[in-house]
């Protein structure tokens, strides 16, 4: 299955049997990044899920980074730490897994606005995270393919299978809470509307 690279690219290049389980609500494990063309990562979880919702609704919900602990499961603290026109420094503390259960770390935000999120680790109580977003066209206007890109290494007797085998949980779990929350907020916003 391959991905398309930009966002303002269609959604295309799919199996008829991904474009079903995607319809139906499915977070797709994917075999490689969407930026990759030869070689895999295999650091890298990489899940793909469809959701409904705007682009800057997707988009606001995922860089809501302030608000996280309030609907992601596993963060326990988040907070912005400096901003400017298409970068940030989150400071977060979230439970991965581990020995020690939760971590404090300190991340950078490369943002192409609406598009894609690059993160890399700062410093922290934790070996290494990175990972990437991206929001690519859907199959139709109503809906677009979050791809999220993700590898965690906590370090001190953690495994990376045992990390992979968590994140492949995590990861579904955190695509469908952002699912959740882009729902609620659209609904906010048309109930305003409907107000005014």
């Amino acid at each position: 299955m391959s991905l398309p690279v930009f966002a303002s690219e269609p959604y295309a290049g799919y199996s008829e049997a991904a474009k079903k389980r995607l319809g139906a609500g499915e977070v797709l494990l994917l075999p490689q990044r969407p930026d990759e063309t030869d070689e895999t990562d295999k650091r890298f979880v990489t899940m793909a899920k469809l959701l409904a919702g705007s682009r800057e609704m997707i988009w606001n919900v995922i860089h809501d980074k302030e608000g996280a602990k309030k609907f992601l499961d596993g963060v326990l603290e988040s907070k912005v730490i400096s901003k400017g026109e298409n970068e940030m420094v989150v400071v977060q503390k979230t439970h991965v897994g581990g020995p020690k259960g939760s971590y404090r770390y300190t991340l950078l935000h490369k943002l192409q606005p609406m598009k894609r999120a690059d993160f890399t680790f700062v410093k922290g109580e934790i070996r290494n995270v990175i990972g990437t977003w991206w929001i690519f066209e859907g199959p139709d206007p109503e809906h677009l393919l979050v791809v999220y890109s993700l590898h965690i290494d906590p370090g001190v007797f953690a495994p990376q299978f045992v990390v992979k085998r968590g994140m492949k949980k995590t990861i579904p779990a955190t695509l469908s809470s952002i699912e959740k929350e882009v729902k609620r907020r659209e609904a906010k916003v048309k109930a305003n509307a409907g107000n005014e």
